[in-house]
């Protein structure tokens, strides 16, 4: 017996042009580029599950892709200085961080409980490196 062939119309030529007709309509978001806020709110979220599942490596990831996307981010450097300082005991690191903060900060009221923390947290280094 054999078997008919039916005839298939293509509006596109095929190749990449198939593919990523067939993507967009498939996953029609996954084209839109989102703001580097939101993104920084996702990377926020991963670095919060990261701490909880006590992977540091990847927790310092998501803080260094928030720091790309804004370096002046005090909140990001001051959780790198305390995951050096409380989980990974790097004090010269963590040092390093929370001078950063210190150094950044000083210049705002707005960031004064960042300021608060990280002015803390190097003050206890302190007493326990003497």
């Amino acid at each position: 017996m054999r078997q008919q062939r039916l005839e298939v119309k293509r509006s596109n030529p095929v190749g990449k042009n198939r593919l990523l007709s067939t993507l967009l309509n498939v996953l029609p978001g996954a084209w839109i580029d989102p703001r580097d806020n939101e993104l920084i709110s996702l990377y926020r979220l991963r670095y919060k599950m990261a701490m909880e599942e006590q992977k540091y490596d990847t927790a310092m990831i998501f803080l260094n892709k928030i720091l790309e996307l804004d370096p002046m981010n005090l909140e990001a450097k001051l959780c790198k200085g305390d995951i050096y300082h409380r989980c990974l005991g790097d004090y010269p690191a963590a040092i390093e961080q929370y001078n950063k903060v210190i150094r950044l900060s000083a210049t705002g009221s707005q960031n004064e409980p960042v300021l608060l923390k990280a002015r803390a947290a190097m003050s206890e280094i302190m007493e326990m490196l003497s």
